[in-house]
């Protein structure tokens, strides 16, 4: 059982929150989809204290009404056991084992394209590879373009910390290990990216400008791929932030859900506390719209990846 934080809790807290609105708004569908691309644990602790709370997995499931299509994706075969125990009596809901930048796509393949959808992206680090993130969003493009639907709604976590500590100061060691390869394969394109991690080895940029400007770039790709809702919350730990949820989606209606659901007052217990006391949440702020504006250096365009 692995440990985590009150941002963690309140994570899926608002997961839930959503799902359940998602759910009703759709419950004219013949059939609803909610994917969950790193499963993880079935069951977690709260950091310091005793508590548990169940994972995204179980949280989709209890949603009503219930969606039709559940598959949850996982690498590592223990948690594949307990998820395959969590569904076990639940005919709409399967277990994928493997690496879901493999799995996905291949899953995509028999699960109903009008159907609304909803997958929940949460990696640890950069595990998730934009080929992924493409395939989900080209899933129902076709149906979502002609008959003016929704494509798939994603929740992305991004790990703004992860690309800062990945691209660090030393330039042999990122050369060395391929590291811009790597962090090319989170956006499927590269150019803009380099050119950020240039300025801030040359002194052009702040450090915490090459770190919006990481976040702000991968926005700007889900843009690309025609999504015309984006919401972004920074996510903060005691040494500054640690990642970014991004929210994509094609309706106003899903951003304003989301932005309601972020925005609502919320429980986030921690060692200190001794009771569940709803804590106000910050006001969402458009971080995202004419960054490049004001953005200190000018950037190429992008150059997609074989």
């Amino acid at each position: 059982m692995r440990a985590w934080k009150s941002h963690s809790y309140e994570k899926l807290s608002i997961l839930t929150d959503y799902l359940e609105v998602f759910a009703k708004a759709s419950s004219s569908a013949a059939n609803r989809v909610y994917l969950d691309a790193f499963a993880g644990e079935t069951l977690n602790r709260i950091a310091g204290t005793d508590r548990t709370f169940p994972g995204s997995a179980e949280m989709a499931l209890e949603v009503k009404p219930p969606f039709t299509h559940v598959r949850l994706f996982e690498l590592a075969r223990k948690r594949v056991g307990e998820l395959s125990e969590l569904v076990a009596d639940r005919p709409n809901a399967r277990v994928v084992h493997g690496d879901c930048n493999v799995t996905i796509p291949a899953a995509l393949t028999s699960l109903p394209m009008k159907a609304p959808t909803f997958a929940f992206l949460d990696p640890d680090g950069m595990e998730l590879d934009w080929a992924t993130v493409r395939a989900l969003a080209d899933h129902k493009r076709a149906y979502a373009e002609e008959f003016d639907k929704s494509k798939v709604e994603m929740w992305i976590l991004f790990s703004t910390s992860g690309m800062v500590r990945m691209l660090g100061k030393n330039r042999e060691a990122v050369g060395e290990n391929r590291l811009l390869d790597k962090a090319a394969r989170l956006y499927g394109a590269s150019g803009p990216l380099e050119r950020v991690w240039e300025a801030k080895l040359a002194g052009e940029i702040t450090g915490g400008e090459a770190q919006k400007a990481y976040l702000f770039l991968y926005m700007d790709r889900l843009a690309d791929l025609g999504y015309q809702h984006l919401l972004v919350r920074p996510i903060h730990g005691s040494r500054g932030e640690l990642y970014a949820m991004v929210f994509a989606s094609d309706h106003p209606a899903g951003a304003n859900i989301m932005q309601w659901a972020q925005e609502r007052d919320r429980v986030r217990p921690r060692a200190d506390t001794l009771f569940d006391v709803p804590e106000p949440r910050p006001a969402y702020e458009d971080l995202h719209t004419g960054w490049r504006n004001e953005f200190p250096i000018e950037l190429p365009t992008w150059t997609e990846l074989a």
